[in-house]
């Protein structure tokens, strides 16, 4: 039998699902995936989080802590840190876009 999952739980689960998605994306750009890819997670990352009103500087902080975890281990010191300013860069630009 299925439970019915209340408010804070569907959040949680939802929040899951997108982290999972900005992950798999990370890790389909480190095996030479195009960088729209990567963009489109992060839009979608970053619209979730706008949507539950979660402040700027916490968005970037786990968008730099989901590329720490996910690519730095896999990458040489030059490359990882175009990859954080690029993805870091995109997050902002989605932040602020009008919609």
């Amino acid at each position: 039998m299925m439970t019915e999952l209340n408010a804070t739980d569907r959040a949680r689960l939802r929040a899951q699902v997108i982290d999972e998605g900005l992950s798999r994306a990370i890790g389909a750009h480190l095996r030479g995936a195009l960088h729209a890819e990567l963009r489109q997670a992060v839009a979608t990352f970053v619209g979730d989080a706008k949507r539950t009103m979660t402040p700027p500087q916490d968005v970037i902080a786990s968008i730099k802590a989901q590329v720490q975890r996910e690519a730095q281990p896999h990458m040489d010191a030059e490359e990882y840190p175009r990859l954080v300013e690029l993805v870091v860069g995109w997050g902002i630009e989605e932040y602020y876009r009008e919609r």
